[in-house]
């Protein structure tokens, strides 16, 4: 099983990936891969580096460095861990690049939906959006001592991020989760009850 977990900067998705991914191996039997973007592989690091240490690339440049390592990232990681009959859980796909780049960017978005479909990405079997307010996000964010290029640009990009990712929810593209005023454990109930809502994930699992 493949499952992503999506989300503005400190929503929460590498605490709940790693809740995640301990449940899906006990839940299915299968070990279960936890992986995130950009950087999931030794390959990627270094896009990763390039790509969030706040360098000042076009929109369009930045848009193919995300692609670049979503494609070696699935070459290395995703699609062997399939193969071999594992669960991957990612922080981050697809819908980050439409959030991001669309949104924040201001990329046409059927271009930039274009190039991801060219790009032929394997498609999870659910997608999770933990759904925050941008200010209480911000507030967690700045309780850090390091914060990457888009932390730094604070609530304007986190407003136009958190709407798109709102609107993909709202066409049924992404499985929301409010976050506001829950506490982790109440998240990652909340993230359960969601998934084994779905009885089609389950079937021939």
């Amino acid at each position: 099983m493949f499952i992503t977990i999506e989300g503005i900067d400190g929503s929460g998705k590498t605490t709940q990936s790693g809740r995640l991914a301990d449940w899906l191996s006990e839940r299915t039997g299968r070990e279960t891969v936890r992986t995130f973007e950009p950087g999931g592989c030794e390959e990627c690091a270094e896009l990763r580096r390039i790509i969030l240490e706040g360098r000042n690339f076009s929109p369009e440049a930045e848009l193919l460095l995300f692609l670049a390592d979503r494609a070696e990232h699935v070459s290395k990681v995703i699609l062997p861990a399939i193969r071999e009959g594992r669960n991957v859980v990612c922080e981050r796909w697809n819908e980050s690049t439409i959030a991001y780049q669309s949104s924040g960017r201001k990329l046409d978005p059927d271009r930039v939906k274009d190039l991801i479909t060219a790009c032929g990405f394997p498609e999870p079997d659910a997608k999770i959006f933990l759904d925050i307010h941008p200010q209480t996000a911000l507030t967690r964010i700045l309780s850090r001592t390091k914060h990457d290029k888009f932390e730094d640009e604070g609530l304007t990009l986190m407003r136009k991020v958190s709407d798109s990712y709102r609107e993909l929810a709202r066409r049924g593209e992404l499985m929301r989760i409010d976050c506001e005023g829950l506490n982790e454990e109440e998240v990652f109930t909340a993230i359960i009850t969601a998934l084994e809502g779905v009885s089609e994930l389950w079937q021939s699992r």
